[in-house]
């Protein structure tokens, strides 16, 4: 089956010059399963990532946890503001 959708996500600075969200580290997991994926952030913040339908669980590093759903082969975008 094709994935043609996924994750947008963007991750929005507490102030113009935070570094925080340069290469920022992302933890990416399925609901249901402990074992999450690894991934960084661009220098921006942002990231794409595809994935097939279904609900996910993603956190920053020291981060609250954020559910999020995917699906019909669209993208989700998730705004995250660092506090």
């Amino acid at each position: 089956m094709p994935t043609t959708g996924g994750l947008k996500l963007a991750l929005q600075a507490a102030t113009r010059d935070d570094r925080r969200l340069r290469f920022a580290q992302v933890k990416l997991r399925p609901a249901g399963i402990e074992d999450a994926l690894s991934l960084v952030t661009d220098v921006r913040g942002r990231m794409r990532y595809r994935l097939p339908d279904g609900e996910y669980h993603l956190s920053l590093l020291g981060g609250p946890c954020v559910r999020f759903v995917v699906r019909d082969r669209c993208w989700t975008t998730v705004r995250l503001q660092l506090a």
